[in-house]
């Protein structure tokens, strides 16, 4: 048995390994094996222990993956340097319990039998992640275990059946895997034929991702409908995207890319997440030279510019997506369906009324209804806004309404120079192949870029650089894929199957108190 401080020990060296796993250093090699020192640090202890190990598990990994917080609270929540890390520990103990759930749920359910824990294991922590990622209003998939292998192409093609959480799930299932084996390496003959058996899943699911990533290239050749879309990264600093006075430096900015690029005639363009320092469709003015840009320039535009409307008499605000025609015809406009808590909204409003928010805009955001595609050059394509990128069944809509292609459009100098806009980025790829549909990003101040439906990023700018880029992308006719179709059928199993145990094994827990 593994002293107290030795699991303590076990317990956040995994935790800080996890930490490397996603960019910038992008050590996703390392996922493979990060869980076992924790999966050891767990064993043979009472439940209040195993508790305290996931949270030192999860502190370890969150509190140190999650620095870029920080730079928000800081340098855009004005909250003193002290507090702003009182608040990053807050949420990464709120992130841990889900771990610390996960390592008593599981020692619980496998009372002590290695072989037990082994098959629980990748099932617990997947149908917990799902749960954290979708059901409450803090609901935060980032550092999704899955997410770890973005730059792992045959690893994540699983992704168009299960969605990212069965890439966590694989993982898991690998890391648990090996816990065995050593704990059981005394036993040759049973631990040769165990790992045998163990290694078949992962290997099925790598061939499938050889063979998945041989036949997207096969279809690619000479099939389907090219696109050329032009990326604008403006590079605006957050303290001077709503002061009046650098409004028309700000909207100069845009229309110099715009008719840079105008030359190699892309059919679309696409500006940033609020790019505009203005209502569109308020302000006649900067409307109407919005449309002659259009026009000029002759390129079908997105962008991003706050809305406003009177509802039930009220004054509501949206952070909308604008498409324009070629010839400055607004031919629809999307509705962020799902905001950012405590910068867009504030949960639990009635309790938390002292809360304010941290981004530097009035009025209290509206929710969009509804996953709008729209079409260009007769190929359909939704629009996602900032961190919506991250919710997988979310992005599913836009491809199970018809679309062939997504934009997103962020800003992301709420992040500084930190590793969030990296593992923002990342998280893009997983949409792309959970849905087989090309994925092309306009960011403020970075990462600009486009990723095809395999997840192989084609194209990219620099963080902090004005900047406009051009790519391809090549859109196909195809039926959706399981997961566009379905969903996630894959955690809701994983989390069948836990409380299934759990519901088998209560009588026997009743017994023992």
């Amino acid at each position: 048995m593994i002293s107290q401080r030795y699991s303590t020990f076990l317990s956040i060296v995994s935790g800080l390994i996890l930490v490397t796993l996603f960019p910038r250093l992008d050590w996703s090699i390392l996922a493979w094996g990060a869980l076992v020192p924790f999966f050891f640090a767990i064993q043979e202890k009472s439940l209040t222990n195993v508790f305290w190990q996931g949270m030192a598990l999860g502190v370890a990994f969150y509190f140190f993956g999650l620095q870029w917080v920080t730079n928000t609270l800081i340098n855009f929540g004005h909250l003193p340097v002290a507090l702003s890390y009182g608040v990053l520990a807050l949420l990464a103990a709120y992130l841990s319990f889900y771990l610390a759930l996960f390592a008593c749920v599981t020692i619980r359910l496998s009372r002590g039998n290695d072989y037990l824990f082994f098959l629980l294991a990748p099932f617990v922590w997947t149908a917990l992640e799902y749960f954290r990622s979708t059901f409450t209003p803090l609901s935060f998939s980032w550092l999704g275990l899955g997410y770890s292998q973005y730059d792992m192409s045959a690893v994540i093609q699983i992704a168009e059946f299960t969605g990212v959480y069965g890439v966590s799930w694989l993982i898991v299932y690998v890391n648990a895997a090996i816990f065995y084996i050593l704990r059981e390496k005394q036993k040759s003959h049973s631990v040769v034929k165990f790992s045998c058996t163990a290694a078949l899943i992962p290997a099925v699911c790598l061939v499938y991702g050889f063979f998945a990533l041989n036949a997207l290239h096969d279809e690619e050749a000479g099939q389907g409908t090219e696109l050329r879309i032009a990326l604008a990264q403006g590079n605006i600093s957050q303290d001077r995207k709503w002061n009046p006075t650098f409004r028309r430096e700000i909207i100069n900015t845009y229309q110099d890319l715009t008719l840079e690029i105008a030359e190699s005639q892309p059919d679309l363009v696409v500006w940033p997440e609020a790019a505009t320092p203005f209502y569109f469709g308020f302000d006649e003015v900067e409307t109407l030279r919005m449309q002659k840009l259009a026009r000029k320039a002759n390129v079908a535009l997105v962008f991003g510019s706050p809305y406003g409307e009177t509802i039930d008499g009220k004054s509501t605000l949206f952070n909308s997506a604008y498409f324009m025609s070629r010839e400055g015809e607004i031919l629809g406009r999307y509705d962020k369906m799902h905001l950012v808590p405590f910068g867009e909204y504030v949960p639990f409003r009635t309790v938390l009324f002292f809360v304010e928010k941290m981004v530097e805009t009035i009025g209290h955001f509206g929710e969009g209804k509804e996953a709008k595609v729209f079409h260009l050059n007769n190929q359909g394509f939704g629009i996602s806004i900032c961190y919506e990128i991250i919710f997988p069944d979310l992005i599913r809509q836009f491809a199970n309404n018809g679309a062939h292609f997504l934009v997103n459009i962020t800003n992301d100098a709420w992040f500084g120079k930190s590793s969030a806009p990296f593992q923002h980025m990342s998280m893009a790829v997983l949409r792309a192949v959970e849905n087989r549909i090309p994925i092309v990003r306009s960011a403020n101040t970075g990462i600009s870029g486009a990723i095809d439906r395999d997840g192989r990023i084609l194209k990219t700018t620099a963080i902090f650089e004005k900047n406009i880029i051009l790519t391809t992308i090549r859109t196909h006719q195809r039926p959706p894929t399981y997961y566009t179709s379905y969903g996630d059928v894959f955690s809701w199993m994983c989390i069948a199957i836990v409380f299934a145990l759990g519901f088998m094994t209560r009588n026997k827990y009743k017994t023992e108190i």
